[in-house]
Order: structure tokens, then C-alpha cells, then sequence
């Protein structure tokens, strides 16, 4: 297997990813958010650019049956129904309905990665399925959402854990490794391998926690709590495996 690490978005090239299978990160919260509505039974999750594209999408297909969330510095924007803390993800709130989601960094990487051949989505609630199912490509992309166009420590920290645990799958004692992944992998085998230490470490995780979302970076943390596999299907992220 071989494995290509990205640290922002922007760094990502079309023509370097098409065709393989691309795993969007972004762990504080996107991505886990994603993944814990995915598990608790909503039909979709649709990405948008932004929260004025997100409004306009949900109010053409129909405010009675979707769901409008967007995040802003952490927090939920005013008129939303939901945010960005899978906390807000319950099957009381999110069961068979239709999300369009938006937020400051994650949902921009997931529309970014479109041009690969499978994006899927990634965070250590789903870790293990997603070992699972990439254990037998020969080539593997991964896009940190990173925060605000900068490098996210959280979201390469995870890289670097599922590069050592599909490692470990394949029997591969040396991985072939772009510059990104090579460091993501340094990372990994340096971090604390308690997830919710790194959380805590990082910048944004941090903030978080000033912010009053503490308790978020538990649910980020909880290894295969979702085990779930998020695929985006044209423009809708869906759960594969369901």
C-alpha cells in the first residue's frame, strides 16, 4: 500500500487522487458529527460550501424534511437547527431526515476531495471499519480539513494512527509515503496513544474546551463508538455499509 497525507485542502491535486480512495478528516467535529448522524439514522448528510449555499439548498428541497446545520467558531449560527457537536446528533433529533451541513472547515474539504474516486469519511469513532475497508487498496489518500487554511494537529495525529493500524492489517513493516505521510506517521508513533490526550493537546482542542465543549472531545475520542462507513454518493454523504 501506498500513502499520500494532506495537510490542507488546498494542497490537494485532482489528478493526484483520482481514482483512489480518499478519507476526508476532520476529528474536532465535522467529520465525527458526520459520522454519529450517519449511526443515529439520518438519510444523508449533504456538504456545502457555505452557510449562505447551505440556506439556499435547504430551503429548495424543503424545510419540512431537512435539517439546516452550520457551525461558526464553534458554535451553531442563529436560525440553524443544528451545529457542529455530535453531541447535538441524537436519533430524536436526526432519524430519517435530510441534513445540509456546513461548517468552517470540514464540509469544504469533503467538496474539495470530490474528484477521488471513493471519499470517505474518517474520524476515531469509526476507526477499525475504516482499517476494515481499506486494508486491501494499493493506494490510499487522506485529507486533513486542518482549521482555518492551517495545520491541524488533531487531524494529523489521526492520519498517522490509522496509517500505523493499517500497517499492522497488511503486514507491511514499511508503507511507500509521500512528505505529508511520512510526518502524519512520525506523528502517530510520537502521540500519546490515548486519542483524547492529543485532542486536548491540540490548538483547536484547546479552544474548545474554553469555548464550553469540553465534553466534545470525549465523544471525537471514542474509538469505533460509530462504526460506520460514511461515503459521499455524488453531492450526499450516506452510510455505505447500512
Amino acid at each position: 500500500m501506498e500513502a499520500l497525507v494532506y495537510f490542507q485542502p488546498d494542497q490537494l491535486r485532482e489528478e493526484a487522487v483520482r481514482g483512489l480512495p480518499v478519507v476526508v478528516i476532520d476529528v474536532l467535529r465535522a467529520t465525527t458529527s458526520i459520522l454519529t448522524a450517519l449511526a443515529a439514522g439520518a438519510r444523508g448528510v449533504i456538504p456545502a460550501e457555505s452557510l449562505e449555499a447551505a440556506t439556499e439548498l435547504a430551503v429548495k428541497l424543503g424545510r419540512d424534511d431537512v435539517l439546516l446545520c452550520a457551525e461558526y467558531d464553534g458554535h451553531r449560527v442563529a436560525g440553524c437547527d443544528l451545529g457542529n457537536s455530535p453531541s447535538e446528533y441524537t436519533p430524536e433529533a436526526v432519524r430519517d431526515r435530510l441534513l445540509v451541513m456546513a461548517t468552517t472547515n470540514g464540509t469544504r474539504a469533503i467538496l474539495r476531495a470530490r474528484a477521488a474516486g471513493r471519499v470517505l469519511i474518517g474520524g476515531y469513532v469509526n476507526l477499525t471499519r475504516l482499517v476494515e475497508t481499506l486494508a486491501g487498496e494499493r493506494r490510499v489518500a487522506f485529507v486533513c480539513s486542518g482549521h482555518e487554511g492551517g495545520f491541524a494537529l488533531e487531524d494529523a495525529a489521526f492520519a498517522g494512527h490509522l496509517l500505523h493500524r493499517l500497517a499492522a492489517r497488511t503486514g507491511q513493516e514499511t508503507i511507500p509515503l509521500n512528505d505529508g505521510a511520512w510526518v502524519a506517521l512520525e506523528i502517530g508513533r510520537r502521540s500519546p496513544r490515548t486519542p483524547l490526550r492529543i485532542l486536548r493537546q491540540s490548538a483547536w482542542g484547546r479552544t474548545l474546551e474554553e469555548k464550553g465543549f469540553g465534553d466534545d472531545l470525549f465523544l471525537c475520542a471514542d474509538v469505533d463508538a460509530q462504526p460506520v462507513l460514511g461515503l459521499l454518493w455524488e453531492r450526499m454523504i450516506v452510510r455505505a455499509d447500512s
